[in-house]
């Protein structure tokens, strides 16, 4: 499986690893209204926007009939590992957490 990662100028990273993702997360740091999130996209069509409150969106871009959920990790390691899941297809451990719709 195959994934990438968008920075908030919207850079696309091919397949970072945990490292690399903690560096584009830190990018948020200086996040303002025009470049405000990054995301990490899943060949599947999952995706996990990320925001500068630790906010997260979950959708399946591909897929109109799917609702897009939020929520709010207490941690950015919890974000990490929300990014990791998704990285390795391991969508039952990210369906798992409290999402609102």
């Amino acid at each position: 499986m195959t994934y990438f990662m968008y920075t908030t100028m919207g850079e696309s990273i091919d397949e970072p690893d945990a490292s690399h993702m903690r560096r584009i997360l830190s990018e948020l740091q200086n996040a303002d209204d025009e470049h405000s999130d990054v995301s990490l996209n899943h060949e599947s069509g999952w995706s996990l926007t990320v925001y500068p409150d630790k906010g997260v969106l979950w959708e399946n871009v591909e897929d109109a009939d799917v609702p897009p959920r939020e929520a709010v990790p207490a941690s950015w390691d919890d974000v990490v590992a929300l990014l990791l899941e998704i990285s390795q297809g391991n969508f039952a451990a990210v369906e798992s957490i409290d999402w609102t719709s």
